[in-house]
């Protein structure tokens, strides 16, 4: 188990995550919270809970390495989303650049585990993105009233046998199933758009599997559900969602089970044999 850090640099990407790593933070005992800001993709509501704020373009590297040894902490957490599409859009300057050709294979574990070597570097351990997510991730079972058939439950056994091939490839997260058939595979363009995508293919009645591989590095890219992923589905007249249990996170658990309920789609946290993601003793 990680140590607890008295100062933590949260380095933030888009949506509600990084708040909720602050209130994750601060209800463990963290006592300083530095927030490394995205321009464009860091909410205001991060940026105010915040004791100290940094901020940084996404193609600055050159800025990021000269501002890494001012910055005081112990440990850091890389939270939120930084648009994948970024890697196509974005305007590196010439150090990102020769990290990048250094990686090689363009992925979030590649391009953050890169990342961590620099932040190690500096003396700042890489914490798990689920540390301060205790409230977030749920157990084994059931979490909707409303549960799957029994066909359902199939394709959720048949679904995470798939997803866990495809994720174990570094392809993507989610794979969407329905009456035996794979309909959908997540590639760069993100669980929400392989959801639009299955209503054009399948219709309704389909059943969204989320997963992390195998040995995931859970310092990183932890799958993660939201309230906007419901909103997603609903649209898309999707049936069920099945996550796994201990190993994803879901932004505000109780209201996306009760948007969920609502909208009548059942979410069951299936049990694995895979590590659970580590989490901080409160």
């Amino acid at each position: 188990m990680a140590k607890l850090p008295k100062t933590l640099l949260l380095l933030a990407g888009w949506g509600d995550y990084p708040r909720l790593v602050i209130e994750g933070a601060r209800k463990a005992g963290v006592e300083k919270i530095i927030v490394m800001a995205f321009k464009g993709s860091t909410q205001k509501c991060v940026l105010r809970a915040a004791d100290e704020v940094i901020f940084q373009g996404i193609g600055d590297g050159k800025g990021f390495l000269e501002r890494l040894p001012k910055i005081k902490c112990d440990a850091a957490v890389l939270a939120g989303q930084i648009n994948p599409l970024s890697l196509f859009r974005t305007r590196f300057d010439s150090v990102i650049m020769d990290l990048i050709k250094e990686v090689g294979m363009r992925n979030a574990h590649t391009l953050f585990g890169k990342l961590s070597e620099i932040l190690n570097a500096h003396n700042i351990d890489v914490l798990p993105a689920s540390f301060f997510m205790g409230d977030h991730i749920p157990k084994a079972g059931l979490l909707t009233k409303c549960a799957p058939t029994s066909a359902q439950l199939r394709d959720i056994e048949f679904g995470n046998e798939v997803a866990m091939g495809v994720c174990n490839l570094d392809v993507g997260q989610t794979t969407i199933v329905k009456d035996g058939v794979v309909v959908a595979v997540e590639g760069i363009d993100g669980t929400n758009a392989t959801i639009k995508r299955c209503k054009k293919i399948c219709g309704k009645g389909a059943i969204v599997i989320k997963v992390a591989k195998e040995n995931h590095d859970m310092r990183f890219d932890i799958p993660v559900i939201g309230m906007r992923t419901i909103k997603v589905m609903k649209k898309a007249g999707i049936s069920v969602l099945s996550v796994q249990a201990g190993r994803t996170v879901v932004l505000n658990l109780p209201k996306v089970v009760e948007k969920a309920e609502a909208a009548g789609i059942s979410i069951v946290a299936v049990e694995t044999k895979y590590p659970i993601a580590p989490v901080a003793k409160i």
